[in-house]
């Protein structure tokens, strides 16, 4: 890798799935010099111990007045402070890699200010298919994403259907599948769950949030009292998880969450969007057949009948999880191909071998990344 080559990555959410793609291009690709702008919205953790995931040599900024959602005052001052924060970078040859949606459009207007034409853009879930707003809100959100794709740059989607939504948007869409690190094996836990004896739970990570949907999550358990559902994560809809048979744990070390996966046949999302989620890919990587939402980033991990399923509502994801917690044997063939799915499609080391020859070939300018 060419030590010359400079990445910036611009960062509203300094946090969750978004946050954990950075660090993993990072960590993967060490030989890179990087620069991270991030805001301040996070949930679980503080700047500082987010910050401490990375490997040493990182330099960290703080882009003043990000925020989710769309604020003319505070997207101005959000906007200046990013422009002041790239001026020096201009040129220098840097590649800008914005993620998530409020960094892709700044930081590509930001960009397009300076001259700086070396510009990725990995939205990690379009803002115009969120469920939480409304059909204006959306709207305009996509109105604002194809404004952006005037402004140049590429796309680097995170899923396939991520890259579907945005494929006439901009002039260069390409796909690197989010990443995970591949435990070396989960042979005992196979073995273990072919004992009918052995409990066989249903469990999720993630935040209580409206887009992670405990509300149907609740619904789903409390249709299935004989069976034992694990929340791992906490959030402010945690008052949503109500159902006696579901134990929502609070926010667990890795360890830990290892350790629940690895007594975990089937993993639930509700989830009302997504780009690409992390704690499928990890729940795959773990061995674990797969039960989620048929919505966009859920149904690029599901290949139905040989790794799970993906259901509509309630009454479906009921019908279909009795029968998969019923056939235990056919479901532990699913999450073995769970697991074989991860290993040769959401590795890690893959997701850096692809970010690689990303970054070197715009580093040569191999690819036409910016609008005269």
């Amino acid at each position: 890798m060419n030590s010359e080559i400079t990445v910036i990555h611009v960062i509203e959410p300094f946090a969750s799935g978004v946050a954990t793609a950075v660090i993993n291009i990072v960590q993967q690709l060490p030989s890179i010099n990087y620069i991270v702008v991030h805001g301040s919205r996070l949930w679980i953790e503080d700047i500082e111990s987010v910050k401490k995931k990375f490997p040493p040599g990182v330099v960290f900024i703080n882009w003043v007045d990000a925020q989710r959602e769309v604020s003319l005052r505070h997207d101005f001052r959000a906007l200046k402070s990013l422009v002041k924060i790239l001026a020096p970078y201009k040129d220098t040859g840097a590649i800008v890699h914005l993620h998530s949606s409020k960094a892709g459009f700044l930081g590509r207007l930001a960009c397009k200010m300076l001259g700086i034409k070396k510009v990725i853009y990995t939205p990690h879930g379009a803002s115009f298919v969120r469920t939480d707003i409304g059909f204006f809100s959306r709207w305009f959100y996509r109105s604002l994403e194809k404004l952006g794709g005037k402004l140049g740059g590429i796309i680097v989607a995170c899923g396939y259907s991520e890259a579907e939504l945005y494929k006439n948007m901009v002039k260069q869409v390409i796909v690197v599948p989010n990443g995970v690190f591949i435990p070396p094996s989960v042979e005992k836990k196979f073995v273990a769950l072919q004992n009918p004896e052995e409990e066989a739970f249903v469990m999720f990570t993630g935040i209580a949030s409206v887009q992670k949907n405990p509300e149907l999550f609740n619904k789903i358990a409390s249709s299935l009292s004989g069976v034992r559902f694990y929340w791992i994560g906490d959030g402010r809809l945690r008052s949503k998880l109500v159902s006696p048979n579901i134990t929502v744990t609070g926010w667990k070390d890795k360890d830990t969450v290892n350790a629940y996966l690895d007594r975990c046949l089937v993993y639930l999302s509700a989830s009302k969007w997504e780009g690409l989620p992390y704690g499928m890919i990890e729940a795959m990587a773990a061995g674990c057949a797969l039960l989620a939402s048929d919505v966009y980033g859920n149904r690029d991990l599901v290949i139905a009948g040989e790794n799970g399923f993906v259901y509509n509502d309630a009454d479906e994801a009921v019908m279909l999880l009795s029968k998969m917690l019923e056939k235990r044997e056919d479901t532990l063939a699913m999450a073995k191909k769970s697991r074989e799915i991860a290993e040769s499609e959401y590795s890690v080391e893959k997701m850096g071998k692809n970010y690689r020859a990303i970054y070197e070939t715009m580093g040569g300018g191999g690819i036409g990344c910016g609008v005269a």
